[in-house]
């Protein structure tokens, strides 16, 4: 299978999921939250994502051999971190601890399961293929939804400005790197390891920032 194609293929049940995603918009997304203190839950879950993106981005550093990968993680390393900067002001302006936050067991698994991956390509399309493609889906409902307050959509609009350009970049590497079967069986591997842990989580800030868990 040629690049182009296989991208293409591994692009189609990430897409899909983000549309299973439209008639019940999750937690996330801050659609169905009906209170502050259920909006800074969830917050605070989306900053912990932001620092532990930017300790992956940086760990992997030194075990990349492509110098433009290299860079590119580099540059998304500080990126993440900008991005945390600006959610963790907006919590501490709300007179609420940014950093007293406990990850939640299925978030947990899936950035640990992120951790140990060891090809360039499958940690592509693991962290970024995958995970920030529904990321920035659910950000661009969260911009467009009239029930979600100013004062979240601000930062979210600074992100995205940041993020906008950066989606192709994933793919623009898999198609120069994924070029074996060994590789893009990788790829497959990790963007299906991806979409089985994402959900959870997804499912597990829904339970637990609306009040039906406790962590």
């Amino acid at each position: 299978m040629n690049s182009e194609e296989f991208v293409q293929e591994m692009l189609e049940p990430i897409h899909a999921f983000c549309r299973t995603l439209d008639a019940q918009p999750p937690a996330y997304s801050y659609i169905p939250l009906k209170s502050d203190e259920e909006r800074i839950r969830v917050m605070k879950s989306r900053l912990f994502n932001e620092l532990r993106a930017a300790d992956l981005f940086g760990t992997w550093l030194k075990t990349t051999p492509e110098l433009d990968v290299k860079a590119t993680m580099a540059e998304s390393a500080h990126e993440e971190m900008t991005h945390a900067q600006l959610l963790s002001k907006r919590i501490q302006e709300l007179g609420h601890d940014p950093f007293d936050y406990k990850p939640l067991p299925a978030q947990i698994a899936m950035f640990n399961a992120m951790e140990g991956l060891l090809d360039t390509c499958e940690r592509i399309a693991g962290l970024s293929l995958a995970g920030e493609t529904v990321a920035n889906y659910l950000i661009q409902m969260c911009l467009k939804s009239p029930a979600v307050p100013e004062w979240i959509k601000q930062p979210y609009r600074r992100i995205t400005e940041d993020e906008e350009g950066h989606g192709s970049i994933p793919q623009q590497f898999l198609k120069r790197y994924a070029v074996t079967p060994e590789r893009q069986d990788r790829v497959r591997r990790a963007v299906a390891m991806r979409m089985v842990l994402f959900p959870e989580y997804l499912a597990s800030l829904d339970r637990w920032a609306m009040g039906k868990a406790a962590w």
